[in-house]
């Protein structure tokens, strides 16, 4: 089986991740966007600062003037917890193993929420680090990342409503 993704692919699940970030997150992230520290290119910038306009961004990052934020963005959101994630995994930050990975994870859930670390994990994949597929394969199959690709028996406990909504505002543009 052929696991390569395209940077189509790739882009579509940073924007995913992303949907699944609660709105006041999101739009935390996107206040700390503009500070002096994260100098985006003047068009980023510009997106940006209309992005932060919009009671819920969420609808627009599909949109062909927002999709260069999509990176920026999950880089301000996740600065932190792939900081931990790597400090975690110290000498095997490179390239871990699996197990590896999930360790270092078990740590960071306990410091983050799940969409943030879906969104670390999906930039990773982006980027086309050495850990990317493995960062893939754990977005699309750990039903905590809201992605899994293979239906997770339906427990009310860990049925999210909040997840079902991000999810359905996603698809609100049918041109993302």
């Amino acid at each position: 089986m052929d696991t390569q993704t395209t940077p189509q692919q790739r882009a579509e699940l940073l924007r995913d991740t992303l949907a699944l970030v609660p709105v006041p997150e999101l739009k935390s992230a996107l206040d700390q966007s503009i500070r002096p520290e994260y100098r985006p290119p003047k068009a980023v910038q510009n997106a940006l600062l209309a992005l932060r306009r919009h009671h819920d961004p969420v609808p627009y990052l599909g949109r062909p003037p927002y999709r260069p934020t999509i990176p920026f963005l999950a880089a301000v959101l996740t600065e932190a917890s792939l900081n931990r994630t790597i400090e975690l995994l110290g000498d095997h930050s490179e390239d871990p193993t699996r197990a590896q990975l999930l360790e270092a994870l078990d740590t960071v859930h306990t410091e983050y929420s799940d969409p943030v670390v879906a969104v670390m994990l999906a930039a990773v994949a982006y980027d086309e680090l050495p850990a990317s597929e493995l960062c893939r394969q754990l977005l699309t199959t750990d039903p905590r990342y809201g992605l899994a690709e293979q239906p997770v028996a339906d427990d009310a406990s860990s049925h999210d409503a909040s997840t079902d909504d991000a999810r359905a505002l996603a698809e609100v543009d049918p041109e993302a």
